[in-house]
């Protein structure tokens, strides 16, 4: 991520903390990336135990933009967005794991684990470092340093599929 754009990102964070706080929502991600309509500030949120309403995306956008109006952080004209995280919403820190004990997930990590890059298996526990899952595909536990996860997602197809 180039520097100007984690700066920005950082920034933001600082500004958003207190609104969510209010609201009672939590910060799930934050982008800043081109598109092809130009660049778009995306937050993803939700409500503190789940769930999150297009009113209260609206919250959010209209006090998080009046502040970076003020604020004057990105130097050019950019699309704002707020969005709830949906499904398919990224884990990438021990709450979210916590979060969801017992639903099956997908992890893919920087450097292989017994010459493995992608697991898949059901949340079973988390320590102050690591998950712990149970690896369908090995029919055993497997635990994986946070520091290691490249990426985590719940897996949709087992929701749908029980």
């Amino acid at each position: 991520m180039e520097e100007r754009t984690k700066e920005i990102i950082d920034r933001v964070k600082e500004l958003l903390f207190p609104i969510l706080e209010e609201g009672g929502f939590e910060l799930v991600d934050i982008e800043f990336v081109r598109e092809p309509i130009g660049w778009v500030l995306r937050i993803y949120a939700d409500r503190l135990g789940g769930g999150i309403t297009i009113s209260d995306c609206q919250w959010i956008s209209e006090r998080i933009g009046t502040l970076l109006d003020i604020e004057d952080l990105i130097p050019h004209s950019y699309n704002l967005e707020i969005s709830s995280p949906g499904l398919n919403r990224p884990l990438k820190n021990r709450r979210d794991f916590e979060r969801n004990l017992g639903t099956v997930v997908k992890i893919k990590t920087h450097e292989p684990m017994d010459n493995q890059r992608n697991f898949k298996g059901e949340v079973i526990s988390t320590s102050e470092n690591a998950v712990v899952i149970h690896d369908v595909s090995r029919n055993a536990k497997v635990e994986i340093p946070f520091e290691n996860i490249k990426s985590a997602r719940i897996d949709i197809d087992s929701l749908f599929n029980r």
